[in-house]
């Protein structure tokens, strides 16, 4: 099935009851209001510093956006332009002197960003990513003008600001009016939303701001968004016409489908999937290293590889809505892609039972190793409903050429704490979601700077990367991470399954349209792109 970035029609729904009525009220009047539904956050607070990041209130606005379109960096937040120096530690930043807060607040100056920094640098923070921000020192050059300096060179500064969205931007003169309290009850804005309130465990609601000081406005009055956890009452909302967008597990959307409701999707990848490796360590200033783990040998790696049916797995998990994945944390969009890779996928990592058996012998396996038998763990992490049937899927292909499997249940505070220690000795699926540059992909997962809990330690690509971290030519940042991915890629050192794509289930009826780029950490924004049907 082709997903386009346009609804994907499925022909007429059935209506009975209160959706006939609603379907004969005016169109005008159906279109005031648009209910999105999506999983509940961490944390409902209006101080996003309280939350990790994963949604930034429709009201509130970074220094840098994404275009809706490609999902790179753009002026569409409060910043009109930026530029670096040549050693990319130093950042600066002119602000739009049009922009202005809500509530009465009055303009965006250089000063409310200094004032937004060190709230969310504190201690209290939750956010994700915020080291590199707390490592900067930030000048108010002009009332219009803001730096950033560092004492390391910041390449991927801009996706902190935008994918990331570590920073939201707080009036000063409302802080000093009155307080956090301020910011609890009302917190001004400078997005086209004004936050209207919070019910807690069940949502937020904004209303649509007219004649928005960027000159860009919803086509709708009022914004309701509600935190859902259970899969059934989601799709409950949207037969009965409660919801108007859902944020909906795949396996559910056939039924919404087969009702006549459709699918959009957003314009670029969304997050990374893949399975990975535990504790592949192998450089010594690590610390200890594991032994006798059967995936240390590289045949033992390619054979797990080549035993996956990925064509069967992604049509089963993502109804095959998805593009394929070379490397993990490597991206077009990105330093570092190497197409080359993506060309011969098939030819060294296609699905083949028959050269696993032959690869598992080669190695010696089982006999060769005191352990033979390969722990995969089953998990349900926030955000990621398809991990169990990952392990599940990855536990009967292995089994089918002959390696063998336990399964093991763990929680996501467990693996962590596993990993911190420096003893996750298991494969296990994982996300990269916001999908991440380079630089910062390859650190949270395979390089030292992670350390203990990256999944991969080597001394080859650790010596790779501390380069890539100090280089500011483009040209030489972008060949050292191909090099690093192509490493990664020659060595089997963990199994790549698909780049996947934000995808919700809206009510025709209601909305025509939403043209967002999933490049967030919960996949959506652009919420006023949201367009509703006519």
């Amino acid at each position: 099935m082709k997903i386009f970035n346009e609804p994907l029609c499925t022909g007429m729904r059935h209506l009975t009851g209160a959706t006939a009525l609603a379907a004969m009220l005016p169109l005008a009047a159906m279109a005031q209001e648009v209910t999105v539904v999506m999983d509940p956050i961490a944390s409902e607070s209006t101080l996003y510093w309280e939350t990790e990041g994963a949604f930034m209130l429709p009201s509130l606005q970074g220094l840098v956006g994404n275009n809706p379109e490609t999902g790179k960096f753009d002026n569409s937040g409060l910043a009109s332009s930026w530029e670096t120096n040549d050693d990319l530690t130093s950042w600066t930043f002119t602000l739009k002197p049009e922009a202005t807060f809500s509530g009465g607040w009055g303009k965006v100056t250089a000063a409310d960003v200094v004032h937004s920094v060190n709230l969310h640098t504190g201690d209290d923070s939750r956010l994700s990513g915020i080291a590199n921000l707390r490592a900067a020192t930030v000048t108010a050059v002009d009332d219009h003008t803001v730096r950033f300096d560092f004492d390391s060179p910041q390449a991927d500064f801009l996706f902190l600001l935008a994918g990331r969205g570590v920073l939201a931007i707080y009036s000063k003169a409302q802080f000093d009016a009155e307080g956090l309290g301020g910011y609890k009850t009302a917190p001004a804005g400078t997005g086209p939303f004004v936050y209207d309130g919070t019910e807690l465990g069940q949502g937020m609601t904004f209303s649509a701001v007219k004649d928005h000081w960027s000159g860009i406005s919803a086509d709708y009055d009022t914004l309701s968004i509600r935190f859902v956890g259970e899969a059934a009452t989601k799709l409950a909302m949207l037969l009965s016409n409660e919801a108007d967008v859902v944020s909906l597990p795949r396996e559910l959307q056939p039924q919404a489908l087969d009702e006549g409701f459709e699918i959009i999707r957003s314009t670029q990848g969304a997050s990374q999937t893949a399975l990975v490796f535990g504790a592949l360590y192998t450089d010594p200033e690590g610390g200890e290293l594991p032994q006798g783990l059967p995936w240390a040998d590289v045949r033992v790696r390619e054979a797990m590889n080549r035993a996956l049916d990925r064509e069967q797995m992604l049509e089963a998990l993502y109804s095959g809505r998805t593009e394929a994945l070379p490397v993990f944390t490597m991206d077009e969009q990105y330093e570092g892609y190497t197409p080359e890779l993506s060309a011969q996928f098939d030819q060294d990592y296609g699905y083949d039972p028959e050269r696993a058996m032959e690869l598992l012998a080669e190695a010696g396996y089982p006999e060769a190793f005191d352990n033979p038998v390969i722990p995969i763990i089953l998990t349900s992490l926030p955000g990621n409903p398809e991990f169990p049937l990952i392990s599940e899927m990855a536990q009967a292909f292995f089994e089918s050429v002959g390696l063998q499997t336990e399964m093991r249940e763990m929680d996501g505070a467990s693996i962590l704490a596993a990993r911190r220690a420096r003893n996750a000795p298991w494969v296990m699926p994982v996300r990269n979601a916001p999908i991440r540059p380079a630089q910062l992909g390859l650190q949270v997962y395979f390089s030292k700077v992670n350390r203990p809990t990256a999944y991969v330690d080597s001394p080859e690509i650790n010596a790779m990367f501390d380069q890539l971290a100090a280089a500011t030519d483009m040209d030489e940042r972008d060949a050292l991470a191909s090099d690093i991915f192509t490493m990664l890629y020659q060595d089997y050192s963990h199994m790549p399954l698909a780049k996947i794509f934000a995808e919700v289930t809206v009510d025709p009826d209601s909305i025509e349209s939403w043209t967002f780029p999933g490049s967030t950490s919960s996949g959506l924004s652009h919420y006023h792109l949201i367009k509703t049907a006519d």
